[in-house]
């Protein structure tokens, strides 16, 4: 079997993860060889494909790894900052790349986020955003309680306490995750945002303020429960979420290492949930899987593989509404606060925001 070509764009923290996943992938027999490396800094990419047996070409200008050919790519890892995934994912679809993982966010407004779906449609590309608690194991675990088994029967609402890192880089990641936890879509989202943030890490160019979200939810039922985030930048990175249900709760860290565990649940008794609701009946500790600790290289190999196998988890839609929250979460705050109908529609899809 012929490998696939990888190329990956930015060699940041996440691009190495993107290679180290890639390289699990060749590993297990998935046919893949990093054919090209990309970073601004062109001595970090010569520096990486030096160090490789497989020996791909180095460049500081991603437009270089996308030429057609035995040179060419066939799948292309992007991860740059967001206000660049635009322009990347536009000019692979005209390239014509069969495959194409773009890290959150899937770009900086959501005109442009549309924009490169339609453009990944015609050109027959298959595109991905990497929201890697998609695929975490945890992730996977926890979801399974509160969905598939009921654990704590409807979801009411969700608490996420994360912590600084701005809407953009992490919120967003948990705006994601309590939706796909109940396969919603968000409807509405307030915000007030950080009005004078710290120094972006990543550049003064970006702009991503931490702060407080809310954000209305709606199952494809019909039924609703809202999302409370609280991101500010002086509230330590706790990313804890607590999802409160008809039946009981359940807590979830992704971040705590075994054995201090992950999740845990107090829902009332199967026999008991019939009785109204007025009365009180204990609620009982429920067992849950944790998982595994954090691993976003195995998160991110396993969405290349759905990307370029059964693609039976595809994240487009999910990388659009995701972006929706964090612009209308911007909007919402220049407003005051009032709530903004998603999915962004007039000038909210005009709006551009340069976050990471």
């Amino acid at each position: 079997m012929t490998k696939l070509r990888a190329a990956v764009i930015g060699l940041g923290g996440m691009g190495r993860r993107h290679i180290a996943a890639l390289d699990a992938m060749s590993a297990e027999g998935a046919g893949i060889r990093v054919a090209g490396v990309c970073d601004m800094n062109l001595a970090v990419a010569q520096e990486l494909a030096a160090s490789r047996s497989d020996k791909p070409v180095a460049t500081s200008d991603w437009r270089e790894l996308l030429s057609t050919g035995p040179a060419g790519v066939d799948l292309l890892c992007i991860a740059t900052n967001g206000p660049s995934h635009h322009e990347i994912v536009l000019a692979a679809a005209a390239a014509k790349i069969p495959f194409v993982l773009c890290e959150k966010p899937m770009s900086t407004s959501g005109a442009k986020a549309r924009e490169m779906s339609r453009a990944c449609e015609a050109a027959g590309t298959r595109l991905a955003v990497n929201l890697c608690r998609r695929f975490l194991t945890r992730c996977l675990l926890f979801r399974k309680a509160v969905r598939d088994e009921n654990v704590i029967g409807r979801p009411r609402r969700f608490w996420g306490i994360i912590g600084g890192g701005g809407v953009g880089c992490v919120g967003l990641h948990y705006f994601d995750y309590a939706a796909w936890l109940f396969d919603a879509r968000p409807v509405w989202v307030s915000a007030e945002l950080t009005a004078n943030p710290a120094p972006n890490v990543r550049g003064a160019q970006f702009c991503d303020p931490g702060g407080q979200v809310s954000v209305g939810f709606e199952c494809a039922d019909g039924h609703r429960f809202v999302g409370d985030f609280e991101l500010s930048e002086d509230v330590p990175r706790a990313s804890r979420c607590l999802v409160i249900g008809t039946e009981g709760v359940a807590e979830f860290d992704d971040l705590a290492p075994q054995p201090t565990g992950s999740a845990s649940a107090y829902a009332r008794p199967a026999d008991q949930r019939q009785v109204v609701k007025t009365r009180f009946v204990p609620p009982e500790p429920v067992a849950l899987d944790h998982g595994p600790a954090l691993d976003i290289v195995q998160a991110t190999r396993d969405c290349l593989l759905d990307l370029v196998g059964p693609f039976a988890h595809p994240t487009i839609r999910a990388g659009i509404e995701s972006v929706d929250v964090v612009l209308g979460a911007h909007l919402s705050s220049q407003r005051g606060g009032v709530r903004v109908a998603l999915p962004l529609s007039g000038e909210g899809l005009a709006l551009d925001v340069p976050i990471t």
